[in-house]
């Protein structure tokens, strides 16, 4: 389960992903769907209860044994409910190992990057240890922070303020990123990546950074789908295409 924002920026990503899981995981499916989050945290607990429940019965109806999940608010979500058994796509990475072509890939790179950890899974270490580890393991310096794993500070997408006060979401935003230690930002969640680019930040999402190109000083990432509706749902349309072809 990809997951909405994911979904919404990055399709070929998605498709790298789930190519990547075939090899291990012959019989694995793929679940486009809303969690239901979003209603939860604007207080529609009704609405979310309802969401959720046609999600979960989705789940049950196809036999799935586990459910990979790639957002970091879906499976906070999935995990405060409880219903069936979940686990992160940063972990059973670092658990699978990253593909040959991967591995110390940017050992000549001399950018360092500072990591955004995400709040939805801030109490989860297992994920922010195995980011860090993916990270080494592409060959990647990485900056050291005390505001980091479940010290990390909101990125400014948190409680849907980028939509109900975008004016207060630029300014977390823009404050997170003048936190960092370095230029260059890593994050496993696409809302994240959106809200430094908001903050005037640098921001790739480690996917793009494990199937990508390597980034060199200098670079630039490529602008977040998810601040234009129109794309981010013609993104959505063609994720589901890929999700087809896979």
């Amino acid at each position: 389960m990809a997951g909405c924002s994911l979904s919404s920026s990055k399709p070929q990503r998605v498709g790298d992903a789930i190519n990547y899981l075939q090899q291990f995981y012959p019989d694995l499916a793929v679940i486009q769907a809303c969690c239901g989050r979003p209603t939860r945290m604007i207080g529609q607990e009704e609405k979310f209860q309802e969401r959720f429940g046609n999600l979960t019965q989705m789940i049950k109806g196809a036999g799935v044994d586990e459910l990979i999940v790639a957002c970091q608010g879906c499976l906070r979500t999935m995990r405060d409910e409880d219903r069936f058994m979940t686990s992160s796509l940063w972990v059973k990475m670092a658990e699978l190992g990253l593909p040959t072509q991967c591995l110390n890939k940017a050992k000549d790179s001399e950018v360092v990057f500072s990591i955004q950890d995400s709040c939805p899974t801030s109490q989860m270490t297992e994920i922010h240890e195995a980011v860090v580890y993916l990270l080494k393991q592409l060959g990647y310096g990485v900056a050291k922070s005390r505001l980091s794993g479940q010290n990390t500070l909101c990125c400014g997408m948190g409680g849907m303020c980028g939509v109900s006060n975008p004016n207060l979401s630029h300014d977390v935003a823009q404050q997170r990123v003048q936190s960092f230690k370095t230029d260059y930002i890593v994050t496993y969640c696409a809302s994240c990546a959106f809200a430094m680019g908001v903050g005037g930040g640098k921001a790739w999402h480690l996917l793009d950074l494990i199937f990508g190109d390597v980034v060199q000083l200098g670079d630039t990432p490529t602008p977040s789908a998810l601040g234009n509706p129109v794309k981010a749902w013609a993104n959505r349309y063609q994720t589901k295409r890929v999700i087809q072809k896979s």
